[in-house]
């Protein structure tokens, strides 16, 4: 029985979506650390050469173990610190992390063991990650962000006053962003409404943003790391947060309404197309990929197309408290394939490495909307923008073609 769910996941067609151990990596980026991904170096070329387009022509200290057979067998631990701590006296980091592969998994490698043994050596704050690689890049990347808020940001909160009108965004990964064009543009989307951007996780940061990010006024989860967190930090800090993406013209002002509520009323929010509008085209609408912004593009496609027929196919599995009824579970490539080939979707927006699932003679419109944790640098051609009118544009100019 186990045998045959394992073969269910089997992917024919698609290639494996970013893992976990690439989500603790994209965390650890923007700050001064040697983190040492512990496998024999695919894992790490995964992530160094097709999950995070930024790591080409930086400077991060992200490293391979070089782990081998042997030391598998044997759990030789000291090998792998010894090679810490030379990285150290090269680096000085500000931390030191180890991030697990399939390997230690197999092996019961015991990296949170050996992180504390490395920094009663060296002194320096250092992390350990037990991401396996079974699971997908937003729950790598929030593993690895409430480990450093909990160190960092806790230590700080008792001191931090909420600083008005400052913002914190969560969930910036490049999984989900790119190179991060789309979050500079929401950054200056922000200064020109008024508001001060804080922490942006995790692009572009510091340690001291993570230091001061207990004094925003309210989180900014633009995808589901980024609600977990949000999430996290509310019981922690008890800072309300604004789930979503300002997709769409009339998305974009909804949304900057709905962050003038939570700023006031210290209420968190959801952005979420639940509403139905009379006398709309009957067109349906399958959106497939990351849960956020999936919900922001129907948000969009529900307040400036009038589309109230829209499903959102959730590729990494839904987040109850983000899902509306009829939302779909499409955590693996058979149940992709059956819902795209669904009857009664007459349109499917998804990342383009999904439309071979389609038949080449399908009557449906498909229309490529490209995510870096699915096609990597493959998929850059069909990036879009789907800030504001931005996705009204892309919108247009797909669907008359």
């Amino acid at each position: 029985m186990d045998w045959w769910c394992d073969m269910a996941r089997l992917s024919l067609w698609l290639p494996p979506f970013s893992p976990d151990y690439s989500g603790a990596s994209a965390v650890l980026f923007d700050l001064k650390t040697v983190t040492a991904m512990h496998d024999a170096s695919g894992c790490t070329g995964n992530y160094t050469g097709y999950d995070d387009p930024r790591w080409y022509g930086s400077h991060s200290g992200i490293f391979c173990s070089g782990l081998r057979q042997v030391a598998a067998v044997l759990g030789d631990d000291e090998k792998l610190i010894k090679k810490m701590e030379a990285a150290a006296r090269d680096i000085q980091p500000d931390l030191m992390a180890l991030v697990g592969s399939p390997v230690p998994m197999v092996i019961g490698a015991d990296l949170e063991g050996i992180a504390v043994e490395l920094e009663e050596r060296t002194g320096i704050p250092s992390f350990g990650f037990d991401t396996t690689g079974t699971a997908y890049y937003d729950r790598g990347a929030f593993r690895a962000a409430k480990a450093l808020m909990d160190r960092y940001t806790a230590k700080q909160a008792a001191k931090e006053a909420a600083i008005e009108r400052r913002v914190n965004i969560l969930g910036a990964l490049p999984m989900d962003f790119g190179k991060g064009e789309e979050i500079r543009d929401f950054k200056r989307f922000l200064a020109e409404n008024g508001y001060e951007t804080g922490l942006c996780l995790a692009m572009d940061y510091s340690l001291s943003d993570l230091k001061e990010a207990a004094s925003a006024q309210v989180n900014l989860a633009v995808s589901r790391f980024g609600f977990l967190m949000a999430q996290y930090m509310e019981q922690r800090f008890r800072i309300p947060y604004l789930c979503g993406f300002p997709a769409g013209e009339s998305g974009e002002k909804a949304w900057l309404e709905a962050l003038e509520r939570v700023r006031e009323t210290k209420h968190s929010e959801i952005l979420n197309a639940v509403e139905q509008k009379d006398g709309t085209e009957d067109m349906s609408v399958l959106i497939v990929g990351e849960q956020v912004m999936s919900n922001s593009l129907r948000y969009a496609l529900f307040r400036d197309m009038g589309i109230t027929r829209v499903t959102v196919g959730c590729l990494y599995g839904p987040e109850p408290a983000l899902t509306l009824p009829g939302d779909l579970d499409l955590s693996d490539e058979k149940k992709i394939r059956q819902a795209m080939n669904r009857p009664e979707y007459q349109m499917i927006i998804a990342d383009p490495f999904l439309k071979v699932l389609l038949p080449e003679n399908t009557e449906k419109k498909f229309l490529p909307f490209s995510q870096y944790a699915v096609s990597s640098k493959l998929g850059e051609a069909d990036s879009a923008r789907a800030a504001g009118v931005q996705f009204n544009e892309w919108f247009k100019r797909r669907t008359s073609k």
